[in-house]
């Protein structure tokens, strides 16, 4: 028989006094290349302090039903926690199982340990970076790292592919959908299903309508989030990124064996930054921008300009272009459904990073629900404990 349920959620909390509600407003730590990541201590005692009450599902028939919209980082990392959970059925919703989100795909170290990321992941370790200011004086950072320390460079098609498929090989049930709409429960139900209504393409090229009662929405689903509209979450202010990737030469690659270049300049991006990211066998070269969104390609143009001989003669194989949130939204918790990732505006502002953060989010959220479904709030995470040491490695 079924193990009885008896679980208080977090998500029937106001948002703002939300379990993630610290994610920005938290001390921060800068590693040697600049990045920063709140104290892990500090986010998972005031999330602790935030899991008292909420709405109680209680059901000896059946196992709970989470549904994890979205695929990428945060969904998969929520999903291969919650598919451990021998009392959770957890379904993960991706339409395209191959899909490159337009990203830089940097990722710190210490995420390397933390998420069990494979060597064979990481395309290039970077060491060096260039800084180009607008004159084109370029400022050589990274000359203090260790020779173990790098910041690893991802292809999102491959990262997203291992993370996804990992949970699925501990039992989440992947439905390769696109999510159309979703039902609430009626206000003040406890137990009352939400109901996901989906197109259920199935490695089809056209989608079936079908849906989902769960009763747990975990909304990974990125910037455009359905998750967020349909809980009305409130919208935030975000930046266009658009990148090409870009084969140069074999010469030409070398230059960038363990070498990112980051360049700031107006006619690059009047708020943001350009840059050259290093791939497999190619370069990300991209730029964004928040206060003038329609001159992206202008801007980018620029970039390759100012980038010049390094990567003439290139062959652009891939374009993409994606928003990327400036802050938080305004609700990230509501009722038994709660936002991660960037759906939640889960970013480093300064630079527009998300993976680290995504990846984060996600597995706390499914680590409080596991925690919570014990009958208690999680324990406060040792002292002196944090998501990324001060220095990589």
């Amino acid at each position: 028989s079924t193990k009885m349920l008896a679980v208080t959620l977090l998500l029937g909390l106001a948002a703002h006094s939300a379990a993630f509600s610290g994610f920005g407003s938290l001390p921060t730590q800068r590693s040697a290349l600049g990045r920063f990541a709140p104290a892990t201590s500090q986010m998972k005692n005031r999330m602790a302090s935030s899991l008292k009450m909420g709405v109680k599902f209680e059901n000896a028939d059946r196992k709970l039903r989470v549904a994890i919209v979205g695929g990428g980082p945060s969904g998969s990392c929520a999903a291969e926690i919650l598919a451990q959970e021998p009392n959770v059925e957890t379904y993960i919703f991706e339409r395209k199982m191959d899909n490159a989100k337009p990203c830089g795909g940097a990722i710190p170290i210490c995420m390397v340990d933390e998420f069990q990321i494979p060597p064979d992941i990481i395309d290039r370790k970077v060491r060096k970076m260039l800084m180009i200011s607008p004159t084109g004086k370029e400022v050589p950072i990274g000359s203090t790292l260790k020779p173990e320390e790098y910041i690893g460079m991802t292809r999102r098609e491959i990262l997203d592919g291992f993370l996804r498929k990992r949970a699925i090989s501990l039992g989440a049930k992947p439905i390769n959908g696109l999510v159309t709409s979703i039902d609430l429960p009626e206000a003040g139900s406890a137990t009352a299903p939400y109901t996901i209504k989906y197109s259920n393409y199935n490695g089809e090229k056209v989608g079936v309508p079908e849906s989902l009662e769960v009763d747990v929405i975990i909304g990974a689903d990125g910037a455009n989030s359905r998750v967020a509209k349909a809980i009305d979450a409130g919208e935030y202010n975000y930046a266009i990124a658009f990148q090409e990737r870009i084969r140069i030469s074999d010469d030409k690659m070398k230059f960038y064996e363990e070498l990112a270049e980051m360049y700031v300049a107006d006619d690059v991006s009047p708020d943001f930054y350009g840059w050259v990211f290093p791939k497999y066998d190619h370069v990300g070269v991209g730029t964004g921008t928040v206060v003038n969104r329609p001159a992206i390609k202008q801007y980018q143009n620029a970039l390759r300009a100012r980038a010049g001989a390094k990567i003439e003669g290139g062959k652009i194989i891939k374009v993409e272009a994606h928003p990327i949130p400036e802050h938080y939204r305004p609700k990230r918790v509501s009722g038994r459904a709660v936002l991660v990732g960037d759906a939640a505006g889960y970013v480093t502002k300064c630079s527009g990073e998300g993976i680290y953060f995504a990846c984060k989010s996600g597995r706390m959220c499914a680590e409080a629900l596991v925690k919570l479904m014990a009958g208690g709030a999680p324990p406060p995470a040792p002292a002196g404990a944090t998501s990324c040491p001060s220095r990589p490695g």
